[in-house]
Formats: structure tokens, C-alpha cells, sequence
């Protein structure tokens, strides 16, 4: 019962439930039988059937058991010996080993004050203190600094006094170490994350790279004395290096000490349907196409799936298998399905863990914690997230890039925050690539915010979230950024907090700042003041409120005044954001847009070989490079390397890009290559370390074109491909044993001329392409819209010509489908947004539920087809709301409104006459229209003649008197 009331289940008693007088004495008896049956009408509510769900009595139990008596006997004496108390009193805190005679509170003090001068280049020390202990560096402790303003000393040494008091001085003198650490063995390491960015001595230790006093960031956001729990700081590292600080700290405090954290994966629907479905027999294509029947909405259930998609309740009500299927995987949906470890989650102890929590070997065999994160801080371990951040490695390959093509030095944290370039890049909306900045309302928003500085970059970070987007909140932020006589204050001391968000209370740091500025409370108070409100508990806001009022009538602050302020704060609680997490990232948001802006082919380098395992991310910065006047090379086995790299003034495709390429094959490849280039296939193949460079591999390699320059059909070397692996196989194994001819013991050098092969016609075309979609993610020989090529420059608007397109405005536009993202309305309805593409650019496609259903079958990746549709300006990003989808070969047909041909008036009869007879041929009831020109002019005749419009009929009339004599006259919607 107590399960079923924290599960928020309801219990439903359809028998009488029997229960012993005695149950306490028997609880280790009790038998539970439960049989569970869920019903259709309410998915979030289960009937439990109590009919067997009773204690036995000692006398059912004996009964039960009566061959095997000890059985009960055994139980009670095990059960009696068993006896676990779990202490959660006790905290297990690592403990930074120190020099004798110091303390971790003296060395964190002491430490900070030899930082300060290095953060604070105005800071010099002079005379110490007598008898003062000798610190890092030579410092003296007690040592006073001079030329330092006042508030960097005080804040310091505040900030110091609760981290002493608290107990984490340890905590951050082992943070420090580690980041300190991979700083100095240049791996990445990010500025901050999360409220830990307001702390000073953070800042002063190289924990954080923000200084909290220049955007005024609070430390009591992050702890003070009303805080109980442990500080949290989650750093994020290089995600390729980050495995190297993990072992820096399991070497430093012992294998023991230090583990990984377990996770729990649980069965969710698509993927319990596709494992009952293995478990109960059934063809995998038949259960993955019941699975891919679930909408792909977060978190949902097989009950809910349902109630939204007809397809599948049809399915389950009709099928009997299908509906034994769906009432299995209902029960067994949200178990624990596997364990494995966290992705960032690590714990260190002072201790060996095996003496406070138990512990598992992974699937990979490295140790991990049993319990969970959640629980380990209940257990008094520290737990600590070093996350892996993608963007952290493109900034450093971006800037070893810039070091070895354009031999320059680029620190990223010292980079200039008011570059124009940069501003210009952000104004322009042109963020495809930055952290947390290029998505398509991202680039709307900087395009509307058109941000001049850092803080305007912090703001916007802040500000796109699902509540100010929905609130109003960003369009007041911008209007009164670009009108100042819209920014009003309540009270005049409202202007120091709120001038940089143009009045508008944005962060939760400036509802902690009016309440210690206007009401006196402290920052330990205001921030009691922040949590309370933001957990909307009414009586606890009206108690705030008062307190709120009565500090500022003590400040002389107006009553009507002071209850207004509250109100916004009240109000702007919900959306406010963590100002320290917005600046941080911000930072991390502008590095990668001063590389973009002032070195693009090295930052775009290294942002393809960041995502060198997604085709489709891939895709996507390819374009984006085309639209920045950037070629990308194709692969090439003479050419390429590992990742994307600079040659000259454009970007050669990176080999661990190619679909089924692993990086062993291609450092293996890579070796070979360094003893002189390869000469042919066979060549290839017999250097190369066959057991890596396998079959499998080196076909991918041939599909999309990494050998063309041995000048064969790829065809050819696919059929050549068995008879050179087998040679070479025979030839590796004999040197293997030692079986080494003359030759092989020089230098390599080109081989005599190959015999004759059989010519083998290359694959068709629109196959070679399909091939390097696949394994590349984009075409190079060629585009799949080429063979439309004259059916678009008819009936398609060039894309260019969109931007002219106002809001409503009627398009016809051709292209094929590259994305298909389909979503589930309140309504239960479904509709699609797609990427359509174009020769020369993309755009996005909006089907309502309306179009979709009647066109959906029609909707698939790769597909040709035409959009009628109007031009949506929503945020200032075109995108097409569309009316009809038409298949490509339809459209002829279906949007010819006339044809006109423009002749000669000495035109050839024998060409006249041609013309008459091939219209002929094709009756229809389109118009033509013939269009005589001569010394006097153009004269127009419609002719009596109509014609049946397809594009079989058009190239034979452009054949007939040229392409340019022929045009095509669209209705609604497209080119005029």
C-alpha cells in the first residue's frame, strides 16, 4: 500500500483482504500475492484484484512448507541474525593530503591569497605579518595586498569564512588539483557551469574562468549557511581527454577510493515492445513496425501511445498476438531493464568504498558505485560530474588548427569580448556551429536582439527558454533594448540591478539583489526569498512578502512601492534564470563565435570532425560552409587523414567520417601511406594490415569514392575487390612466417603494369549518389535534383528569390526531402516538419495534420517532390506552410497554365510542320500560345491546337527549336 501511494496509484479492493493479529511477529512471513490487471479507460490508474493479497497464518505457512520444515526454521534464524543500520550522520569526505602541520582551511586561505595576485594583475604584496607560516609560492600567511579594491579582499575572505565553516575547504582544494591538472597537460577545460561561477575563490583557484565581480554573480547563490547540502561543481572537460583526468584522480586517491556511478536503464516503450516481441518469437520487421507506431513524444507510455495513434489501437483490438504483445510490454514498461555506469558521475572517498557502499564491475570493467547518484549523497560521499563537452574539443582543434596552418598562438580565454567581427556574426543570425547558439530560434533571437556586447550574449542565453518565449518576456527585452524610453524604474534603485536587462528582471541573482537592496535582507535571506517563491508554496510567499515589505519601509521605501516590486519578483521568479550558468556558457557561446568569425576554415574544420559519427550533422555543416564560400574536398586515399583538415583555402573530408570506418583502419592506412602513395587497389591492399582494413571497410571506401583517383569505375573495383584481398591475405601470411622475397626488402616502389582487367560499366548514377548519402551523408558526383533540373528552373522559385516573399505570399517550390520530423498534437493529430532541399539551400516545411493526412504517403527521405504552399515570417525565419505536396512527376501536368513558343516568321515549314504533328501527339487542354518576331516586332497567336503537358513533351519541343524558344506559364503559386 505504501508503494502503491507513492506511485500515486490508486487501489481498488474487489475482495476482502484478510489479516493476522499478530502480523508484526510474522512480518518475515508475509506472502503477498498480487494479480494486476490495467484498464484501457484512465492509463493512469490500476486496479489491483485483492482476492490472494493476505498473511498466512504460522499454522498455512507450516502447511505449506510441510515437507520441508526447516525451510521455516532456517528463514527465522537467518532472519534474526540479520541486523543493518544504516548511518546517514556520517560523511565520508576525501581529504587533500597537505604538508605537515597545515590544515585543509589554513592551505585553501593561504592558497587563495598566492592566486590573487595571478587573477589580479594589480595585486603586490608587501611586508608580512611576523611569524606568519610559509604558503605556496613564497607568501607568507597573513600577508596583506596592496592596490586591490577593497570588495575582492572582503569578498574573498567572506567567501572563505563559509567554506571553512561548512567543512569543504578539501572539496575545493581537490577541485582545484584536477582542473589545475588537465590545464597544465592542455586539456580543455570549460569556464564554469551552474552557480558555482559566482564564487570568487572558485574564480581565484582557476576553478572558473568568470570573474564573478565583473558580472556581478553571488556566491550565496551557490552556498551559504543556509545550505545543508554538498556544494555542487560540475565541470566540463574536452570529451576526448576527459577519461585522462578520471585516472589522474583514482591515482591520487587510490583505486579504492575513487569509482564510477551506476545508472539504471529502464524499459521504455519502443524499446520493452521490440524485446517482448524477440522473447515471444515474432519476425523482428513485423514487431519494429509496431514499435515505430508509438509517437517519438518524451517519456510516453504504450497506454497513452493508445490513445494518440488509431494505427496501433486498431492493431491491438483486431490482432490477438499484437495485443498480447502491447499487455506484456505494459507490465514489464518503466522496470530496471540493465545497469551501467554514468556518463559523468564520479565518487571519491576518504576511505575504501567497499566499506560504505556496495560496488559492481561494468560491462567495459571498470568498478561503479551500486548506488545510484541520488543516493550516494544520502550515504555522506562526495559525487562529482566531470562531463564531456563537444565544444570544449572544437575549440581546441579549432586553435591547434590555427597554430599549424597560420603558425599562431590563440588562448581562448583571453581573446578580445568586444571583437566586431564576432557582434557582426551574431547580428546576422549566422550561429550554425556555436554553443547554444545555433539552432533556428537562437539565430532569430540574436538577429532581433542584434546583441552589442558580452552581457546582451549572457541575457540571450538566458531569455530562450520555454517561459519567456511564452510569457511576452523577450519581446519587452527588446523593445526596450532598441527604444530606451521604454525602460522604466519602480525605484531608483532598481537601475544598478536591472540596467543591463533593460528593466526587465531576467535572472535569479537580480530578485536576490532588490531584496538586498531595497529590503536589507541579507544574500543568505534573499536567496531563501528566491527558493521560496520559485517553489510556489502560497503561505511561505505571503510570510516572504511581509518580511519583503517590511524591510523596505525601514529603508524608506514607499509600502505601494514595495508591494509592486514584489509582485514582478513574484512574478519574474518563474522564468528567472542562473545568471552564473548563463555567463559561463555565454563565454563558451562566444569563443566559438570569434573563431567562426575570424578564423572560419580552421573552426570549421574542427566542428566537422566533432561530429564525425553523425551523417546528419555533417550534412548540415557542409551546407553551412558552401553558404561561407567554403569548398569541402571529397575523401580521397591519397589525401585525407583521421579528421577534416585545412588544405589551402578549403576543407578536405576526414576518413572517420565514412560510415563502417574505424579509426584503427585508418591510422593502419594512414601508416602504409607514410612509406609512399598508393599506386592502385592491389597496392592498397597488400600494405595495409588486412585485419583492420577489412572487407567490409574497404568497400564502404569504394562506394563513396575514396579511390577515384586510380581513374577506375567504382564498379570495377568493387568486382576487383575479392581477387586483391585474397592475394594480399596470401602475401601478408607469408611474411608473416617469415617468407620474404628479394624485393620485400626495399623501399616500396610502384608495381609493374596490372594485368588488362575486364571493363566493367560504371553503377548509374542516381546509385553512386545513394551510395555517398549513405556513408558520407551528402553527395559529391553530383545532386539527385540534377536530372530536374529543367522541371525546376520552370515551375520553382530559385531559392534566392524567397527572401523577397512576403508574409502569406503564395510559393511553389521543388526539391527533396532530407529530414522528416513527425509530432503528435494536444489533439492527438499528427503533422510533420520537413527539410526540403534545394540545388542552393534548404528550407523548412510545415504540414498540419490537415495536409498530412492526405499526403503522407507521399512524404519519405529523398523523395522529389513540389510544395504549394505560403510563406510563414514567424520570427523572421521563412519557412513554407504548406497547402498540397505533389510528386515531382506530376507537376507538369497538374501547374502548366500555357505553353508559348517563340518562331520566326520566316520559320522552315518542314519545322512548322513538325511542331503541329508532335502537338498532336499530345492532345490535351492546355493553350499554346505561338509568338512570331520580325523586323517589326512580336505578334501573338493562340493557336487552335491544345496540348497534354508532361515533360517527355517539353524536351522534344525544346529539342525542336531550342530551349530558350520555349516557355512554360505556371498557375498560382509558382514562377510568372
Amino acid at each position: 500500500i505504501k508503494i502503491a501511494e507513492e506511485m500515486n496509484i490508486e487501489l481498488v479492493a474487489t475482495n476482502d483482504v484478510h489479516y493476522l493479529d499478530r502480523a508484526d511477529s510474522y512480518s518475515h512471513e508475509i506472502l503477498l500475492c498480487i494479480q494486476t490487471q490495467t484498464t484501457l479507460d484512465d492509463p493512469k490508474r490500476m486496479k489491483f484484484s485483492t482476492n490472494e493479497f493476505y498473511l498466512k497464518s504460522e499454522e498455512e505457512m507450516r502447511a505449506l512448507f510441510s515437507e520441508i520444515p526447516s525451510a521455516l526454521t532456517n528463514t527465522l534464524k537467518i532472519v534474526n541474525k540479520c541486523n543493518l543500520e544504516l548511518d546517514f550522520s556520517k560523511k565520508y569526505m576525501p581529504v587533500f593530503s597537505l604538508t605537515q602541520g597545515s590544515t585543509d582551511k589554513e592551505y585553501l586561505s593561504e592558497l587563495c591569497r598566492q592566486r590573487l595576485k595571478e587573477r589580479f594583475k594589480e595585486v603586490h604584496p608587501v611586508k608580512s605579518l611576523p611569524a606568519g607560516r610559509q604558503a605556496p609560492g613564497g607568501i607568507r600567511r597573513g600577508e596583506l595586498f596592496n592596490r586591490v579594491k577593497e570588495e575582492v579582499i572582503q569578498r574573498m575572505e567572506q567567501e572563505l569564512k563559509i567554506i571553512e565553516e561548512s567543512g569543504y575547504a578539501s572539496y575545493f582544494l581537490i577541485v582545484q588539483d584536477f582542473i589545475n591538472f588537465a590545464k597544465k597537460n592542455n586539456i580543455s577545460v570549460g569556464p564554469g557551469r551552474g552557480s558555482a561561477a559566482g564564487s570568487l575563490v572558485a574564480y581565484i583557484l582557476g576553478i572558473t574562468d568568470i570573474n564573478p565581480l565583473k558580472y556581478n554573480l553571488l556566491f550565496e547563490r551557490f552556498l551559504n549557511y543556509e545550505r545543508i547540502t554538498m556544494p555542487d561543481i560540475d565541470i566540463d572537460f574536452c570529451y576526448q581527454r576527459r577519461d585522462e583526468v578520471i585516472d589522474y584522480v583514482t591515482q591520487k586517491y587510490g583505486k579504492e577510493n575513487v569509482s564510477q556511478i551506476i545508472t539504471f536503464g529502464t524499459m521504455a516503450a519502443h524499446g520493452v515492445i521490440r524485446d517482448v516481441g524477440r522473447v515471444m518469437g515474432m519476425p523482428y520487421s513485423e514487431v519494429d513496425k509496431i514499435a515505430k507506431l508509438v509517437p517519438l513524444t518524451l517519456n510516453i507510455t504504450i497506454q497513452e501511445a493508445l490513445y494518440q495513434e488509431p494505427r496501433l489501437k486498431e492493431l491491438y483490438e483486431q490482432d490477438e498476438q499484437i495485443k498480447q504483445l502491447l499487455d506484456i510490454s505494459k507490465t514489464l514498461e518503466g522496470l530496471t531493464r540493465h545497469a551501467s555506469t554514468h556518463a559523468a558521475g564520479v565518487v571519491i572517498s576518504k576511505q575504501p568504498l567497499s566499506n560504505i557502499v556496495p560496488l559492481f564491475r561494468s560491462s567495459d570493467g571498470k568498478i561503479a558505485t551500486q548506488y545510484s547518484m541520488f543516493s550516494l549523497e544520502k550515504a555522506g560521499l562526495l559525487k562529482m560530474d566531470f562531463l564531456g563537452l563537444r565544444t570544449l574539443t572544437v575549440i581546441s582543434k579549432a586553435i591547434e588548427n590555427i597554430k599549424r596552418f597560420l603558425e599562431k598562438e590563440i588562448d581562448a580565454n583571453n581573446i578580445p569580448l568586444d571583437d566586431k567581427k564576432t557582434y557582426h556574426l551574431f547580428c546576422k543570425g549566422k550561429s550554425v556551429g556555436v554553443f547554444q547558439l545555433e539552432s533556428g530560434g537562437m539565430r532569430d533571437l540574436l538577429k532581433r536582439i542584434e546583441p552589442k556586447n558580452f552581457e546582451d550574449i549572457i541575457a540571450i542565453l538566458a531569455l530562450h527558454r520555454p517561459g519567456p518565449l511564452g510569457s511576452g518576456m523577450i519581446d519587452e527585452f527588446i523593445q526596450r533594448k532598441h527604444n530606451p524610453k521604454l525602460i522604466k524604474y519602480d525605484h531608483p534603485q532598481l537601475e544598478s540591478i536591472l540596467k543591463e536587462t533593460y528593466g526587465v528582471i531576467l535572472y535569479q541573482e537580480q530578485i536576490m539583489q532588490i531584496a538586498h537592496s531595497l529590503a536589507g535582507f541579507s544574500l543568505t535571506q534573499a536567496d531563501l526569498l528566491r527558493r521560496a517563491i520559485s517553489k510556489k508554496i502560497p503561505e511561505v510567499i505571503e510570510q516572504q512578502k511581509e518580511s519583503f515589505v517590511e524591510g523596505c519601509l525601514k529603508n524608506r521605501v514607499k509600502k505601494r512601492v514595495a508591494e509592486k516590486v514584489f509582485n514582478l519578483i513574484e512574478y519574474f521568479a518563474g522564468y528567472g534564470f542562473n545568471k552564473s550558468h548563463s555567463a559561463a556558457y555565454a563565454l563558451i557561446s562566444y569563443q566559438t563565435a570569434y573563431l567562426k568569425a575570424n578564423y572560419p576554415l580552421q573552426f570549421m574544420a574542427a566542428l566537422l570532425s566533432s561530429e564525425e559519427d553523425n551523417t546528419d550533422k555533417i550534412a548540415d555543416y557542409v551546407e553551412e560552409c558552401k553558404k561561407m564560400g567554403i569548398k569541402i574536398l571529397p575523401p580521397d586515399i591519397q589525401e585525407s587523414f583521421v579528421e577534416f583538415t585545412v588544405e589551402k583555402d578549403s576543407i578536405r573530408f576526414g576518413l572517420l567520417a565514412v560510415k563502417n570506418v574505424g579509426k584503427g583502419a585508418i591510422d593502419s592506412i594512414i601508416k602504409a601511406r607514410m612509406k609512399g602513395k598508393f599506386f592502385s587497389l592491389e597496392d592498397f591492399c597488400q600494405r595495409v594490415d588486412l585485419r583492420l582494413v577489412n572487407k567490409k571497410v574497404t568497400e564502404s571506401l569504394i562506394k563513396c569514392g575514396v579511390f577515384d583517383c586510380f581513374n577506375l569505375p567504382r564498379a570495377q573495383l568493387m568486382v576487383d575487390l575479392e581477387g586483391n584481398l585474397q592475394r594480399a591475405n596470401r602475401l601478408q601470411k607469408d611474411k608473416a612466417l617469415g617468407q620474404l622475397s628479394f624485393l620485400d626488402n626495399f623501399s616500396y616502389s610502384k608495381p609493374q603494369k596490372e594485368e588488362k582487367e575486364k571493363a566493367i560499366k560504371e553503377w548509374p548514377h542516381n546509385q553512386l549518389l545513394a551510395f555517398e548519402k549513405e556513408l558520407l551523408g551528402l553527395y559529391f558526383s553530383g545532386h539527385p535534383l540534377a536530372e530536374y533540373e529543367q522541371m525546376l528552373k520552370r515551375y520553382s522559385i530559385p531559392f534566392v528569390e524567397l527572401n523577397n516573399y512576403s508574409e502569406n505570399e503564395e510559393a511553389l517550390i521543388g526539391g527533396i526531402i532530407t529530414k522528416i520530423k513527425q509530432v503528435t498534437t494536444k489533439r492527438g493529430e499528427k503533422m510533420a516538419f520537413l527539410n526540403l532541399e534545394i540545388s542552393d539551400g534548404t528550407i523548412e516545411i510545415i504540414l498540419f495534420p490537415k495536409v498530412f493526412n492526405k499526403v503522407s504517403n507521399y512524404v519519405k527521405i529523398d523523395a522529389p517532390i513540389f510544395i504549394e504552399g505560403r510563406i510563414n515570417l514567424r520570427n523572421n525565419e521563412r519557412k513554407i506552410i504548406a497547402e498540397e505536396l505533389i510528386p515531382i512527376d506530376q507537376i507538369s501536368q497538374k501547374y502548366t497554365a500555357s505553353i508559348s513558343l517563340s518562331l520566326d516568321t520566316d520559320s522552315d515549314e518542314n519545322l512548322l510542320r513538325q511542331i503541329k504533328e508532335l502537338i498532336s501527339a499530345h492532345q490535351g487542354n492546355v493553350p499554346l500560345y505561338l509568338i512570331f518576331s520580325s523586323p517589326r516586332g512580336k505578334h501573338t497567336v493562340r493557336s487552335s491546337l491544345t496540348a497534354k503537358c508532361n515533360e517527355n513533351f517539353l524536351a522534344q519541343l525544346e529539342e525542336l527549336i531550342g530551349e530558350e524558344r520555349v516557355a512554360v506559364e505556371v498557375k498560382s503559386g509558382g514562377n510568372r
